[in-house]
């Protein structure tokens, strides 16, 4: 139950609390975009705990974020759930700016959850949740709030390569609020490795990444408390060039951690950009 619960924690940093679903679409067609679609498969132990998508569209000034996050094998027998959601933004010179988050949970008999986040002028984001939920006793000062991103837009800011540096594609924190927590991302590089995935996805060139999950504000004090027991997120990125000059996106092909209830890792299994496999990968 315990590692089951690690694992619960680790799909929360690492796969998004609340991802998105549908198509990456909206934009004008006739400005530039590019476009990256990624897919991952969760395991704990060497077993199949889930299966997550990003499908992202950047295009202009705007970014344009869908995915899903569905649980299975014997993480189901205690947390049956799929996640969707979407993610607006503009672009930044280094960082993103949301507009809207819309997220969708289905789990065990039935229940479901929407949370949406709206973004309007550099005020707090404005929190819509059906079922309204409770957080009395651990609010997020609105004050906390302003200039973070929701959690796909975190995700798709670490992805996208934005404000990142040449030859390090990691070095940067993510500021999150997810409608009830406040929380960082902070990703340092380690160093460069030659990666080669046992899957025979990916061989080639790479950097190691450490990431860290650091609680600020919305949970309880024993959680807060709990910081710097949380193990270290590795990570192996590939730097990845699209069709569109400068954007070079950064993807974490194995992101693991290593934990007395065993290994905890999510693997990338397909990656396009452009509708295209990149060099180095199989199709």
């Amino acid at each position: 139950m315990k590692k089951t619960a690690l694992c619960l924690v680790l799909i929360h940093v690492l796969s998004l609390p609340a991802l998105a679903a549908g198509g990456a679409g909206g934009e004008g067609p006739t400005q530039p975009g590019s476009r990256l679609e990624v897919g991952m498969t969760l395991y704990a132990g060497g077993l199949t705990m889930g299966r997550m998508t990003l499908d992202t569209t950047l295009r202009s000034s705007e970014y344009h974020s869908v995915s899903t996050l569905q649980t299975s094998g014997v993480i189901n027998t205690f947390w049956q759930s799929e996640i969707q959601a979407t993610s607006t933004g503009k672009l930044g010179a280094k960082n993103f700016m949301p507009t809207l988050y819309d997220s969708f949970y289905t789990g065990r008999a039935g229940k479901k959850q929407e949370v949406s986040l709206t973004y309007e002028n550099g005020a707090p984001p404005r929190l819509y949740a059906d079922p309204v939920y409770s957080t009395t006793g651990f609010e997020v000062k609105p004050d906390d709030t302003k200039n973070t991103l929701d959690p796909l837009s975190a995700i798709t800011l670490i992805f996208s390569g934005v404000g990142t540096q040449a030859g390090n594609p990691c070095g940067l924190t993510a500021p999150v609020f997810d409608g009830r927590r406040r929380y960082d991302i902070e990703i340092t590089k380690v160093r460069e490795v030659d990666v080669r995935l046992d899957s025979g996805l990916y061989q080639g060139k790479g950097v190691q990444c450490d990431a860290r999950y650091r609680q600020i504000a919305g949970f309880r004090p024993r959680v807060l408390k709990q910081n710097e027991q949380f193990p270290v997120i590795h990570a192996w990125f590939v730097t990845l060039p699209s069709a569109v000059a400068g954007r070079d996106y950064s993807v974490p092909v194995r992101i693991w951690a290593d934990t007395k209830y065993g290994v905890l890792a999510i693997l990338a299994n397909s990656v396009k950009v452009d509708g295209q496999v990149p060099k180095g990968f199989k199709p």
